[in-house]
């Protein structure tokens, strides 16, 4: 058996990214910070937005204000230093050294197999322990002019970019003339960020023309063709136009070109399509999925036995790659990631971890712009009033949580 030598110096723990997951590891640090641990995190923006709350806020029902948290604010009450600044890769030695005399590489002690390294903005954050909360990016926006023209909400603090365009084009179009939104991606996403657009035109008294595209036979692929035809029906009423069958071929400043090269004018495109790997991951020395996301084992650890581990949208969980991108998963992995991180960073024995086991379905609420919400459990499919209700309970309870932690006195919780 290897003995390992005390270790000289603080522990250094890096997060990346400001996700869901790492809320519960800041408050975590809020409550009791090991001695000896030294923590940064890094991520791109200083306010992280709520994704559940986004499509009420694109449609008028919140403030900015409530569905954000203030990074820099949550890291001083945890004890963190907080870097504003975008994480480029993470690298890992290839072949360390395993100290556990024949154990398998998840089991090992993390702290004696040296250290790795984050970049970001030119700059390297040397760490011992390092956690990956960094979420997605928008799948297909290697295809031409999507990222010149369209605009995307992934990751979620785009989303003040295409509300600031949406006002724009109301005030260059007019309120004589209507305008012409394409949303693309027919997941739960665009299904509420059309419904929540067209509302914001009529509240900013212009007149909206959405059309919602969808690559599939149609939308909402991953819930039942019950819940789809429901769906189907709200935008109708709505008058928002559907349409499947049809892959988009590039997007132009005013259009977007789908089969044929039939163009679809728009004044404003959306890029509202399911999950893909953040490039940060392919860039860095971390063992990935078939689809190329950050594969962690049931301890959310990186199954290769680096000391990383990971949560959210950016990771994929050994044993169950059909696990959904949603931030349900996301707030459910949080208190594991942080007990395990934890432990790691104390020095705790890592051969009896916590383990994170996905739920097998969950509770669907999609925000449908109109006071109500379609809520989806199991075989009920209902489209009513006291959904919203549910969904604006639920998501103000999380966002009380966190943003009561702002406000605390350092090192502590309200």
């Amino acid at each position: 058996m290897t003995i390992v030598p005390p270790r000289e110096g603080p522990v250094r723990l890096v997060l990346v990214g400001g996700g869901h997951a790492h809320l519960g590891v800041l408050e975590a640090l809020a409550r009791e910070k090991p001695e000896g641990l030294h923590v940064t995190l890094i991520s791109a923006g200083e306010r992280a937005l709520y994704s559940g709350m986004v499509p009420g806020w694109l449609g008028g029902d919140y403030d900015f204000d409530q569905i954000t948290f203030e990074l820099p604010a949550l890291c001083r009450r945890a004890g963190v230093t907080f870097v504003p600044t975008p994480a480029d890769r993470l690298l890992w030695p290839e072949e360390a050294p395993d100290p556990s005399g024949g154990l398998a590489p998840s089991l090992s002690d993390p702290l004696a197999g040296g250290g790795g390294t984050v970049l970001a903005g030119g700059e390297a954050h040397p760490f011992e322990l390092a956690s990956l909360d960094i979420g997605s990016v928008p799948r297909g926006r290697e295809l031409p002019g999507v990222r010149e023209h369209a605009f995307a909400l992934r990751p979620m603090e785009r989303a003040r970019v295409l509300e600031e365009a949406l006002v724009e084009r109301v005030h260059e179009v007019g309120t004589r003339s209507a305008v012409r939104v394409v949303v693309v991606g027919g997941g739960a996403a665009g299904f509420e960020v059309a419904l929540a657009v067209e509302r914001r035109l009529e509240r900013e008294g212009g007149l909206g023309d959405v059309t919602l595209l969808e690559s599939g036979p149609r939308i909402l692929p991953g819930m039942s063709d019950r819940v789809g035809r429901r769906a189907e029906a709200i935008l109708s009423r709505k008058g928002i136009e559907v349409r499947c069958d049809l892959p988009v071929h590039r997007v132009e400043r005013d259009g977007v070109v789908v089969e044929d090269d039939r163009i679809l004018p728009s004044d404003l495109t959306i890029w509202a399509t399911g999950a893909a790997p953040p490039p940060l991951l392919a860039a860095s020395t971390l063992p990935l999925d078939e689809a190329g996301y950050f594969q962690v084992d049931a301890s959310l650890r990186s199954v290769d036995g680096a000391p990383v581990w990971g949560a959210g949208d950016c990771i994929g969980l050994a044993g169950h790659p059909e696990m959904p991108k949603a931030g349900v998963y996301a707030v459910r992995q949080s208190p594991i990631l942080a007990r395990n991180l934890l432990a790691a960073a104390t020095g705790a024995p890592s051969k009896d971890p916590h383990w994170y086991a996905p739920q097998r379905g969950f509770l669907a609420l999609m925000n449908t712009a109109d006071g109500k919400a379609l809520l989806r459990w199991k075989g009920i499919v209902v489209h009513t009033w006291w959904a919203w209700w549910l969904k604006d309970r639920i998501d103000r309870r999380f966002m009380a949580r966190y943003q009561a932690l702002e406000s605390s006195e350092p090192g502590g919780v309200v």
